[in-house]
């Protein structure tokens, strides 16, 4: 469940439109976190209202997609948080594709396999009919 929804990002950006009041004024106002509603702001200003809906899904993304968003940090002169508004994601994420990025390369991208391995070994019905010929 997320905290905020569009309707109070809105209503927040909406304030600071009208009444002229600086973030950190409706920031204290509101109790919000640190630069929540900054990035609100970029995202409104690159994306707008449909930029602040909620996500009920989780995204999985290619090894291309994260190259391109790597490759648009490094080669144009802007933030982290700049790119992470304009792509929809945190500014986290794409600190942890470049950090895997820069230590193994795009191979380092990959999706990794979920859960732990297996201590057993894969055994098929013939090698355990095997296995249990041998023994008698």
């Amino acid at each position: 469940m997320t905290k905020y929804t569009q309707k109070f990002k809105l209503d927040l950006i909406q304030e600071y439109l009208d009444t002229g009041c600086s973030q950190r004024c409706l920031k204290n106002k509101h109790s919000l976190p640190k630069d929540i509603l900054k990035k609100w702001w970029t995202v409104y200003n690159l994306k707008g209202p449909e930029g602040l809906k909620l996500r009920h899904f989780k995204r999985k993304f290619t090894v291309d997609f994260k190259l391109r968003v790597i490759n648009y940090y490094l080669n144009n002169d802007v933030s982290i948080s700049k790119v992470a508004a304009s792509h929809n994601l945190l500014c986290s994420q794409i600190s942890i594709w470049l950090k895997l990025f820069m230590e193994g390369g795009s191979e380092a991208l990959k999706p990794k396999k979920k859960g732990r391995q297996s201590k057993m070994s894969k055994m098929t019905k013939k090698d355990a009919r095997k296995i249990l010929k041998k023994g008698k």
